[in-house]
């Protein structure tokens, strides 16, 4: 990495530097989630707590009534959305284990794709390697350019050197990717 800082940055590029941190992985899996279409809906907050109503409702009437099956429905019902509540942040912490011996993290990004630049890794991605991408207020993630848009990388806005950075960044990914 030390190299790489020696030389000048291009005006065409944006450079974010940056750790992966439990937050930010959490949002981006929180955001490719949401981002999936269909699929998206069983992590949004608003159907987790209808269904866990609806399974606490189906509880307390199955137990007035004695029903063994809807007693097990309810639980069912109830305990799932907490725990589709948490699996975000389950897969982060393993997603951050799995990453964390990188380091600081150097991404450049511009014209030619997205260059990541760590202890262990120099890698570079053309833009046919991501189909869109998707922003929240923390991160940008790249999705792959499958049907089903996982992540592909996550860039993080704190990584920015001023808002200017970010703003930039937004411009290039507007220019290459679209935008869900």
């Amino acid at each position: 990495m030390g190299e790489e800082q020696a030389v000048g940055v291009r005006e065409d590029e944006v450079v974010l530097e940056y750790e992966h941190r439990l937050a930010d992985m959490e949002d981006a899996v929180r955001l490719v989630s949401r981002k999936n279409g269909r699929v998206g809906l069983i992590h949004r907050p608003v159907f987790l707590v209808c269904v866990g109503l609806a399974g606490l409702g189906l509880l307390v009437l199955s137990v007035r009534g004695g029903d063994g099956t809807a007693v097990a429905f309810g639980v069912m019902f109830t305990v799932w959305p907490v725990l589709m509540y948490f699996a975000p942040r389950l897969a982060a912490g393993q997603l951050l284990k799995a990453n964390r011996h990188h380091g600081r993290i150097r991404v450049s990004v511009g014209p030619q794709g997205v260059r990541t630049v760590s202890a262990h890794a120099d890698l570079r991605m053309d833009w046919a390697n991501y189909g869109s991408y998707a922003e929240s207020e923390r991160i940008f993630a790249l999705r792959s350019p499958d049907k089903a848009g996982h992540c592909a990388i996550v860039l993080v806005k704190q990584g920015a050197r001023t808002a200017e950075d970010v703003d930039r960044l937004r411009a290039v990914l507007d220019g290459r990717l679209r935008r869900v």
